[in-house]
This record gives C-alpha cells, structure tokens and sequence, in this order.
C-alpha cells in the first residue's frame, strides 16, 4: 500500500539523519546544488528522490534595531552555502510540547526549507505555516517534513515566523516610528516575506510559483485566513487549505485599541523606550511577557495576536471575508470531530462559557441542545461539543458561507478519525495522516489507507484547485441550503458526504460571527 511505502521512505530518511539539539541534519549531496538570488545553496538527498534544503534564511536576522520591524531582505553569499540542517527555532515560552524549541529559541530564526523532488519542473507548490498558537512551535518538527507529500509531486516549503511577543507586539510608539503607522503584526509580514522568497526562487527546485498553495494547521491555518485578508499577500498564492483553525474562533484578531491594551502592561514592564526594549536580552523579554497579568480564562488568547493596523490588516478579517474582499482563491477549509477535550469541566461552568458567548437571552437556545445527546457520539459531552463547536467546527462553517457566497470556490471538511481509531480526531490529529508520520505509533493498514486518501485529495487541491481523484468519493463544492461537506469517517477508510455541519448549534453561533469594528 502506498501509505505503507511512505512509513519506509520516513524509516529510509532516519537511518541517514543526524540530529543536532533535537532537529535533522542530513549528509550533503553533490547533485543538490542550486542557486537562488542570493547564492548558491547545497541541499541533501536523504530519501531516493527526495531533496531537502534545510535553513534558508529569507530575512535578515530580526536583531537589535531589526527587532519589531518589518523583515529586510537578506544579502548575498559567496561560494556555496550549506542547507542540510533547519535553522533556529524562534523564541517561545515552554509549554511542554514544545520544550526542545523554546530551549533552542533565537531570534536570528527567519530560515525556511524547501523540500523537493530530484528531478521535474512545474511541479504545485505548497507552502505549510505551523501551528502553535503563534507562540510556539517551529518548522523543524517532525511531523511537517516532506517525505510524504515530495513522491507526489510536491515542493513543500515551511518556515519559522517570529512568535508572540517577538512577532505581535503593538505599542504607540511602535505605530509612531513606523512609516505606515503600524505596528504588531510582525509575525504575518515575515510569512509574506517567505512568500515572496518562493515566488522569486521556488522555481529553481523544481516548483511552479504561479501554482502555490498556501496551508497551516491550528494558528497556521488562522494565519492561512489573515493572508488571504491582507492586502500585501494578494497575488502571492493560487490556493489557500486551512486545518483546525480561522479567522473566527479560538483566536481572535484584534482591533488597534484591543490590542494596544493588551500590551500596555508588557510595554511598561519593559520601560516603553525602544532603544531600551530593543537592547534588552532575549530573556529578559520572554520574561517580561511571561509575568504581564493574564486575562480572564472565557478570553484566554488576551488580543496578544494579529490585530487590525490598517496596513497588513486593513479591517477585521471578520469584515473582510463577508464583504468578499479577501482573495478570490479557491479554499479547502475543515477541522476534527474533537478538537477542545476540556478535563473534568463542570457543566455549569460550560453553560458559563455558553452565555458568554450568546448572551443570557440565546442561551438556554444552546443549553437544549447540549443536553440532546449528539447524533455522532465522537463529539464528546456537552463540554468538548460546545467548545469544539464555538472555536472550530462552527467558524468552518462562518467562513465557507461568507467565501462561496462570493463565488469563490470551497470544499469543508470534517475528520473524525485517530490513529488506531482508539479514541476521536482530536486537534492536530490529522496532521499524522497529511504527513504521513506515524513513528510512535502503530498504525494500521486502516490508518495507512486513509493517509493515502487525504494526501491524494491534498495534493489535488495543490495541483488544480479541486480536491478529486479517480476512484474516490466526488467531493462538491460547499453551497447552501445543504450545507455538504466531506466526512473523514473514523469507523471506515473511505470519506462520505454529508450535509448541515453543526446543525442547530451553529445556526446560532454564527450569528454572532461579526465582532464590533475597532
């Protein structure tokens, strides 16, 4: 089976990799070089047919006076320069999963790699934007390599992006000595930057620049949604796929005046001067953000994020999307039956969480519902399917009636299915199955199956902007009244249609979809 040929090409790549603080570091190849704009670069081949150019860097180091700014263009090198080992990881808090990243943060991180395969031209690109809540993570990780997707006929590109506090910060004084009045979304402007370095080079590896898909999960699919927002990443993608998370939901993008107040306590903390903050370790930063009061837990994200500055983000992406104005590009958009499995959450403090969303009036509308047992048991207890609902299955849905209203092309999803089917898709689930990553698992010829399905409707998506193949279940276009959508069934390999995703719940919950403008 295909799915058990790629765990060997994954078994193949390890024998040959050395790891170095945790990330991968290939013997290099003498038939990988290639030049780009800035040099010459040689890569690594560590599987047969697949070459990886690990650490690029697409930016100068966001050092000392470059810290909170817009990223500059890196210069050129002479002779060859060595790409057989992932950059630094940026810097981050820890939160356990992502502990070998924040031991080896620095903020000299702008690298991206490019993994591609040894011979062909024109083949789809697709540019893949980490998860980690925009304050974790890096592209190094495992799980978002390319032995997968490259013997498809893929050119995967990932990426490091400056994170929190690094890559969001928004004070006046920042928005003062900026000349297009903004500051905070430094994080989304060195994604653009890895944008751009693609259309510029990516064609020197084998990739099609007029044929870039770009995709995330959790915060990278939300950034997948504010590219398509943003004015200065128009034309920079052909396609656009998004897993486990949007514009609206978990994360939301805040307006300048939310955001400004929610970093008022940090900057003070760090004395408001620039040339002080700017030559303050990378520590004493992290720090600083790490001690800032917290906001309450019904607002757990505290608007630390993207945020509206008239410039990267001229309006809420919210308004954005509903007026049509984001780019017109073709959206595969979905998330996991499961994604939030709130422990031991009382069901009073859900009904909380309940009218604090939808007020005390619409409330007891959801109360009801919650208290049905769900028509797919895989969803959870009132819990888990409220705030599954709330921060992605029902924003899946906002975001797919506000794109094919327009006319735009949308395809929805919903995946149900873990590895071994032991317990329900829960979040970044699916990523194992689009990567085709199961190294502390024992998957099944079940699970290598449905690796295959999703990386063949993926990688159709790449390539033609319709996620179809011979032999596979039709998937439609998104449209109302039937509200379709393809279902990643967890008790069979094969997906199947399906209608009104969410049902009542998300009737109500998208009506509050468009948040007040700043």
């Amino acid at each position: 089976m295909i799915g058990t040929r790629i765990s060997l090409l994954g078994f193949i790549a390890f024998a040959f990799v050395v790891v170095a603080h945790g990330q991968a570091h290939y013997p290099p190849s003498a038939t990988a070089i290639v030049k780009v704009e800035n040099g010459r670069l040689q890569g690594a081949e560590p599987a047969p047919g697949v070459r990886a150019y690990l650490g690029i860097p697409y930016a100068k180091p966001p050092l000392g006076p470059l810290r909170w700014r817009a990223p500059q263009p890196f210069g050129p090198w002479t002779g060859i320069r060595p790409a057989i080992a992932h950059g630094n990881p940026c810097p981050q808090q820890k939160f356990g999963w992502n502990n070998n990243s924040a031991e080896h943060g620095n903020e000299d991180c702008l690298f991206l790699n490019v993994w591609a395969p040894a011979k062909g031209s024109k083949h789809p690109v697709m540019v893949y934007i980490h998860g980690g809540s925009n304050v974790a993570g890096s592209a190094a990780e495992d799980l978002s390599n390319g032995f997968a997707l490259v013997p498809r006929g893929i050119v995967l590109v990932t990426f490091d992006y400056r994170l929190g506090i690094f890559g969001f910060l928004r004070t006046p004084a920042l928005d003062a000595e900026s000349p297009h009045h903004a500051s905070g979304n430094y994080g989304l402007l060195d994604q653009i930057a890895a944008l751009k370095w693609v259309q510029k080079n990516i064609a020197e590896f084998g990739g099609d620049p007029a044929n870039v898909t770009v995709f995330g999960q959790s915060a990278g699919s939300v950034d997948t949604g504010l590219l398509m927002a943003s004015p200065l990443a128009r034309g920079l993608f052909a396609r656009a796929l998004e897993e486990s998370g949007q514009i609206v939901g978990l994360m939301p993008t805040a307006t300048t005046a939310q955001s400004e107040s929610a970093w008022a306590p940090v900057a003070h903390s760090l004395g408001e001067n620039l040339a002080a903050m700017r030559s303050a370790s990378t520590t004493d930063i992290l720090t600083a953000d790490k001690n800032a009061p917290k906001p309450p837990p019904e607002n757990f994200w505290g608007y630390r994020g993207a945020s509206v500055d008239g410039w990267v983000l001229p309006a809420l992406p919210a308004s954005i999307f509903a007026e049509g104005k984001e780019a017109p590009v073709p959206l595969l958009i979905g998330s996991n039956v499961q994604e939030i499995v709130p422990e031991n959450q009382p069901a009073e403090w859900t009904k909380h969480l309940i009218e604090t969303s939808v007020g005390r009036k619409r409330a007891p509308q959801l109360e009801a519902i919650y208290a049905r047992p769900s028509a797919n048991p895989l969803e959870g207890d009132m819990g888990a399917r409220f705030q599954t609902d709330r921060d992605f299955r029902c924003p899946v849905l906002q975001v797919a009636i506000w794109h094919a209203s327009h006319g735009f092309p949308t395809f929805v999803y919903q995946f149900d299915r873990s590895i071994g089917t032991d317990k329900p898709a829960q979040h970044s689930s699916e990523l194992r199955f689009v990567f085709g990553y199961f190294p502390t698992h024992i998957e099944t010829f079940a699970d290598d199956a449905v690796a295959n399905i999703l990386q063949t409707y993926w990688v159709a998506f790449a390539r033609t902007g319709k996620p179809e193949s011979p032999g596979l279940p039709q998937w439609s276009r998104f449209s109302l009244p039937s509200g379709n959508y393809l279902h990643f069934l967890s008790s069979a390999v094969m997906p199947m249609t399906d209608t009104n995703l969410g049902g009542e719940a998300c009737t109500i919950l998208t009506g509050n979809a468009l948040p007040a403008s700043d």
